[in-house]
């Protein structure tokens, strides 16, 4: 079978029953098969879907130094170390650390 036609039954059979299909990841998005559900625990807007994103700037925010996706859902104050260890190596040629 195709891979559009395995992506489409996947989102038929989900969407009917609310779950995975055939115990693999919710499929969100047709384009982008990495998008996913991320919970925010918001009354108003308790789902987001996408990727988590960090971005590194300059001290007054004018200049962004370094952007990185990471994929999943991981808690933010464990993404720190990544963006700043690749914020320093896009920066090593201006002799300026993070």
């Amino acid at each position: 079978m195709s891979q559009i036609l395995c992506k489409a039954k996947r989102l038929v059979t989900q969407t009917a029953s609310r779950k995975a299909v055939d115990n693999r990841a919710k499929l969100y998005s047709w384009h982008a098969p990495e998008v996913k559900c991320i919970s925010k625990g918001k009354s108003r807007n308790p789902y987001e879907f996408g990727v988590k994103v960090g971005l590194a700037v300059t001290l007054k925010g004018n200049l962004i130094v370094g952007a990185r996706s990471f994929p999943g859902n991981p808690y933010d104050g464990h993404t720190m170390h990544e963006q700043i260890e690749q914020s320093a190596i896009l920066m090593q040629g201006l002799g300026v650390k993070p």
